[in-house]
């Protein structure tokens, strides 16, 4: 009885316990209200992901606006903010920890915009 209990402790703290990650998750959805359905992921992911992608010229002109949220085993690529288009990603490691949506302000505005329109003209002419 004495061998038994130190045996039966060493084997409980060997074992590790299975804990998956739990993720919210959505697939083009255009806000983050509709993104709020909690996903088990397996147990190859290791991250919880939100990536979202927008286009548009400050408040005058709407392209679009997508939000993808999920698990992953690798963070994907990192946010790209190409003036007029965006990427935005944002991953973490906890229990749903990728609540808000991952925008970081992806709208150019107009003003930047406008100056880099007429800076591009001057040099054309020049």
């Amino acid at each position: 009885m004495k061998v038994f209990l130190p045996v039966l402790l060493a084997a409980l703290l060997g074992v590790e316990r299975a804990h998956s990650l739990v993720c919210f998750s959505c697939v083009n959805e255009n806000s983050n209200w509709y993104c709020l359905k909690p996903t088990v992921c397996s147990d190859t992911d290791n991250y919880c992901v939100s990536i979202s992608a927008s286009a548009g010229v400050g408040n005058v002109v709407d392209l679009g606006y997508t939000l993808n949220k999920g698990c992953s085993p690798i963070c994907p690529i990192p946010s790209v903010n190409l003036g007029v288009a965006a990427v935005s990603t944002h991953c973490c490691q906890s229990f749903l920890c990728n609540l808000s949506a991952a925008d970081g302000g992806l709208r150019a505005s107009a003003t930047v915009l406008g100056l880099g329109l007429l800076l591009g003209l001057l040099l054309a002419l020049l």
